[in-house]
Formats: structure tokens, C-alpha cells, sequence
């Protein structure tokens, strides 16, 4: 099994790839988003187990103390001398030329682990074949698979580039690459269903030797943007179980399957036709709401219409009433002016005189 990022490795023997330390190799120490932390919940406790790709041993040892008793595979003579502390027993075997079937003819067991291996397999769905051989009639496999479809990766092949690097997604000896959609299918070809997928996460810039190196400056807005919100952009592997289905067994899953198909397809179609009956009340009130700001519309203009007249008819009467009061005024002028003459001030005593003399001849 080889890590999808390296961190306090130590190396085997004169093979390229490293394998963790036993002193800083322990559950307490893994975090939520290690692939060996979730592949040991997948796995549970007093199981009888054969790892591929067991290295070193040290999921081994982590496996014992949940009470499993673990059977060891790996292709690295040196490492399988080291697991063998913690195996029951260790196979030694390039799986790609090797029958496991024929080497462990009589063998079987609760869980079979791929930890990162089915992608360095020239042919993993034989290797899933045959593994069904070994497990028992509850048996199932875990495993973990890169993804291919990480978003970094994506952004790198934009540029160009497809770089093979010693560890990640990219690793030098990967022979095979997986999406969401292939690992699913590479089990369905092999005769298994996928019961759970789990995933481990990594940012796409955020740097590190398990995805190529891309710099977010380098990619317009609408790029990032479609690449950050696809699926499974962050996921770095998927952790999966998985258990053989017979074909009688995969047939009624899938007869099941169409069932409930079935029966949503029924239920979106009652709620189409219920959407449909809301559009079609809301486009009734919508005409009806056209209609009705139509006639405001049409009254609005009319009462515009009016209130021009009135403007109009009111700005003549303050024009009137202007020329009523500067006829006012020069009549009150013309008053003031005839009552300060000679002959009006003799006019009025005139009239005095005569009311005096027409009061004398009353008495």
C-alpha cells in the first residue's frame, strides 16, 4: 500500500517507494481525512483480513489491535520480511503475473483491502475476480482509489501538462486512472456493488506533492470558476466498500433499482402536472393583473389629460385675475388722483353746502 502523500516515510530495501514509520503510524495520530482512517472504520473490528499491497505492516499492526487477524500480499520481498511481525502470514507476489486464488487456494476472509493499488494493476478487474474466490458469503473489499478528475489535475492538462511525479495522483508507477464514474464501473464490470464512497480531501492550490502544481493567477475567472464548482474537484481519493453480487443478486438490485425509479419518475411526473397547474393559475393571474394595470393605465391618462386641463383653465383665471387686479389698481390710482384735485376738493364742498342749506330749509 503506498500513501497518497509521504510525511515521516522510511525506505525498504532498494525499492523506490517509502512506507510510514511505525513510531508516528498509529489511529490516534490520523485525522478525519486519511484514507487509512476511513478505510479502518470501513473495515470494523474481529474480521479476518487480507491486505494487497500490506508493505510494511503497518495497517496490519493497526488491524490487530482491533482484534483482525490480517493475511499480507506485496510485491516488495523486504517490506513482506518486515509485515511479517504483524501479518499472520505474508504472500510475496506480483499480482499482475501471479494467481492469489492458486496461492491461497483454501483461504477465506471477512474484508479484502486495496490501499491505493488497483490503479498500479495492469488488469484490475481480474485481480477483483478473483478476490471474490476468497471472501466469505458476508465478505466485502475496501479500497482506495485516486482520483484522476481532482481539480488540479484538470488545470494542469489545460496547460498542457501531465506530469508523473514519485507520489500523489500522478505517481510514476500508476498503470490506471479512475473518476467517480469509473470506479463505479470498474466494480460493476468485476461483479461487485458499491454499498459506500467515502472521500478524502485536498484544495486545489494548496501545494503539495500529491497534486501538480498550479498557480490560480495563471486561469481566468470563468475557468476557475467551472473547474472549483464541478464535482469532485477536492476529492483526492475515494474510499470505497464494495460486495459481490451474484448476477441473480445484481439483477433483482438493479430490478430494485428500476422499481424506485419507477415510482420518483411517478412523483416528479404528479409534481410536474402540479407545477403545470400552479403556472397555469399564476398565468391566469397574470392576465387578469395585465388587465387591471391596463384599465389603471387608461384611467391614469385620463386623469392626466384632466388634470392638464385644469392646469390650464386654472393658469387663464391666474392670468384674470392678474389683469382684474392691475385694473383694480389703476382704478384706485385714478380715484386717488381725482380726489386730490381742485376740482373734486370744490366738488365736495359744493355737495356739503348744499346738504347744509337743504338741512336750514328743513328747519
Amino acid at each position: 500500500m503506498k500513501n497518497m502523500e509521504p510525511s515521516n516515510y522510511t525506505s525498504v530495501g532498494n525499492w523506490k517507494k517509502d512506507y510510514p514509520s511505525f513510531e508516528d503510524f498509529a489511529e490516534e495520530s490520523l485525522n478525519q481525512n486519511s484514507s487509512y482512517k476511513k478505510m479502518l472504520h470501513l473495515i470494523g473490528e474481529n474480521k479476518r483480513v487480507i491486505d494487497f499491497g500490506c508493505a510494511t505492516g503497518y495497517l496490519a499492526k493497526l488491524l490487530n489491535q482491533k482484534g483482525c487477524i490480517v493475511t499480507g500480499v506485496d510485491i516488495n520481498p523486504d517490506a513482506a520480511k518486515v509485515a511479517e511481525e504483524y501479518c499472520d502470514q505474508v504472500v510475496v507476489a506480483d499480482l499482475d503475473f501471479v494467481s492469489i486464488t492458486e496461492r491461497l487456494p483454501k483461504e477465506e476472509f471477512d474484508v479484502a483491502i486495496f490501499g491505493d493499488v488497483l490503479e498500479h494493476l495492469r488488469n484490475p478487474w481480474r485481480i477483483l475476480e478473483e478476490t471474490k474466490s476468497l471472501l466469505k458469503s458476508d465478505g466485502y473489499v475496501v479500497a482506495s482509489i485516486p482520483n484522476i478528475a481532482h481539480g488540479a489535475v484538470r488545470l494542469a492538462l489545460l496547460q498542457g501538462r501531465f506530469e508523473y511525479e514519485q507520489f500523489g495522483i500522478l505517481d510514476n508507477t500508476h498503470l490506471r486512472f479512475f473518476t467517480r464514474d469509473t470506479v463505479e464501473e470498474l466494480f460493476d464490470k468485476s461483479g461487485y456493488l458499491v454499498e459506500a464512497v467515502e472521500r478524502t480531501k485536498h484544495p486545489i492550490f494548496f501545494e503539495s506533492t500529491a497534486i501538480p502544481k498550479v498557480n490560480i493567477n495563471d486561469f481566468k475567472p470563468e475557468i476557475l470558476q467551472e473547474v472549483e464548482t464541478s464535482s469532485e474537484a477536492e476529492t483526492l481519493q475515494f474510499v470505497i466498500r464494495a460486495f459481490p453480487q451474484p448476477l441473480t443478486a445484481k439483477n433483482a438490485v438493479l430490478s430494485q433499482r428500476c422499481s424506485q425509479l419507477s415510482v420518483q419518475l411517478k412523483q416528479t411526473q404528479a409534481e410536474l402536472e402540479r407545477t403545470q397547474r400552479q403556472l397555469h393559475d399564476t398565468q391566469l393571474k397574470v392576465e387578469s393583473l395585465q388587465l387591471q394595470l391596463h384599465d389603471t393605465q387608461t384611467e391614469l391618462a385620463r386623469l392626466q389629460l384632466q388634470l392638464h386641463d385644469t392646469q390650464t383653465e386654472l393658469a387663464r383665471l391666474q392670468l384674470q385675475l392678474h389683469d382684474t387686479q392691475t385694473e383694480l389698481t389703476q382704478a384706485k390710482t385714478m380715484i386717488t388722483a381725482m380726489e386730490s384735485s381742485k376740482f373734486w376738493q370744490l366738488r365736495t364742498q359744493w355737495l356739503n353746502l348744499k346738504n347744509f342749506l337743504k338741512i336750514k330749509k328743513q328747519d
